[in-house]
């Protein structure tokens, strides 16, 4: 298994895995498949030239997993650990583990202080390598927005300095 750093050019294969996450667990994302489906090609370029560094965790050469690390808007020194996801086929063999650490990875080379993530309160799939990276929840609980209300998350941290 190996991790990837996506390109701009790679926007296919980052729009091929999004949905794919997006269809097979749409419960633990704030949009849905059927808007970003409808995304055109300039969208998913911008996504992936905006500043964010999306990684790929790659088997062979199937694409299993992905996760995107940005800096927040809304905070100086934070980063934000975004859209994490792993194919049911290859969950439990350290492909999350090592999505979550090239965005730890990445954000603390970058000067970052701190990264935050939000992760659905029923989802310990993500939950644990989140805990095992060191992440903390903060407190701050929340749901997702419509059609998904239902689905409560809440804050995780990790201290980076």
């Amino acid at each position: 298994m190996r991790i990837e750093l996506l390109a701009e050019d790679q926007w296919q294969r980052y729009r091929a895995i999004r949905l794919r996450a997006l269809r097979d667990t749409p419960d633990a994302f704030a949009s849905t498949y059927a808007d970003e489906e409808a995304f055109p090609e300039r969208r998913w370029r911008q996504r992936l030239t905006s500043g964010a560094q999306t990684f790929f965790a790659v088997l062979g050469d199937k694409d299993i997993g992905s996760v995107t690390g940005a800096a927040r808007r809304d905070q100086d020194g934070v980063a934000g650990l975004f859209g994490m996801w792993v194919a049911l086929e290859a969950r439990r063999i350290g492909a999350g583990n090592l999505l979550v650490q090239s965005v730890i990875d990445w954000a603390f080379a970058a000067g970052f202080d701190q990264v935050f993530l939000d992760v659905a309160d029923s989802n310990l799939a993500a939950i644990r390598p989140y805990e095992q990276a060191g992440f903390r929840p903060t407190g701050t609980v929340g749901a997702l927005p419509s059609p998904r209300e239902h689905v409560t998350e809440h804050e995780r941290s990790l201290s980076l300095r």
